[in-house]
């Protein structure tokens, strides 16, 4: 089932194709740098056997509960492998770029590839079904509900892979943590509490591999976004301090100006 691409560029993301299909050879190959089709976003997930996705990271293969998220004109490919002994049953989405999707899916594959999980009975896999099966059936209500869907799906797709780092890689975990959590009052303890490992192992791996200190990144995420509300909002001050994930004003106040100069009332 494939829907005529819109003759306009709309910020609603839309799904424009998506089907199920069985391969059962090498003759299922596609090289994504000569595709002549629009840029678009696609989502492929394997529902048996296994394929193989290949760009200029390395080769990977595509067991059950993977996705694959690429564009067309890139630089990849995928297919059935040689040395399969199973048909390999797929089932993808074809979504319109828009600047509602493109920077979500963008975000997902800079942090983690092309590459990702989407297991059976997860968020993501459920939402991606839910989608495909809205589709099939011209079930959306309107633009915005398949918009809000898309979204919704993308936003999971980066959620599962961040909850997967948590046993594999904790500090990438905990790195994820501070990013998605700095607004809260959470503490370097509690993060290296959640990721399974000391608040001292976590401070020295984290700085060696991001080339700062866990304390210095959530410090500096604060500091901005405190900045950033007060320049832009008529909020008091004490809401930002409490916004920005800070314990007390007191507190805020002191680290705001250490870092800019000044205090928190001057930026305004």
């Amino acid at each position: 089932m494939i829907r005529l691409p819109q003759m306009r560029e709309d910020v609603f993301a839309r799904v424009d194709g998506g089907a199920d299909e069985t391969r059962r050879d090498t003759s299922y190959y596609w090289d994504n740098s000569k595709r002549s089709e629009s840029n678009r976003i696609n989502l492929q997930r394997t529902l048996s056997g296994e394929g193989f996705f290949e760009n200029e990271t390395g080769r990977y293969a595509l067991p059950i509960g993977t996705l694959i998220a690429f564009t067309q004109r890139e630089n990849s490919r995928y297919g059935y492998p040689a040395t399969a002994s199973e048909p390999y049953k797929l089932r993808y989405l074809s979504i319109d770029p828009s600047t509602t999707a493109t920077p979500l899916f963008n975000r997902i594959r800079r942090d983690f590839g092309s590459v990702l999980s989407m297991p059976d009975g997860s968020e993501s896999c459920s939402l991606f079904d839910e989608i495909f099966y809205r589709f099939q059936s011209s079930d959306f209500i309107d633009l915005y509900q398949e918009s809000e869907y898309i979204t919704r799906l993308l936003t999971s797709i980066y959620r599962q892979q961040v909850d997967d780092t948590q046993h594999r890689d904790p500090i990438e975990y905990g790195y994820h943590l501070i990013k998605n959590r700095y607004t809260s009052p959470i503490t370097l303890t509690e993060i290296a509490s959640t990721c399974g490992v000391t608040r001292e192992h976590f401070i020295r791996r984290f700085s060696k591999r991001y080339q700062t200190s866990p304390g210095a990144l959530l410090r500096s995420l604060r500091l901005d976004h405190a900045r950033k509300m007060l320049e832009t909002t008529n909020l008091d001050i004490c809401h930002i301090a409490k916004a920005s994930g800070y314990s007390s004003t007191n507190v805020f106040g002191r680290a705001f100006k250490k870092n800019y100069g000044h205090t928190p009332r001057k930026s305004r």
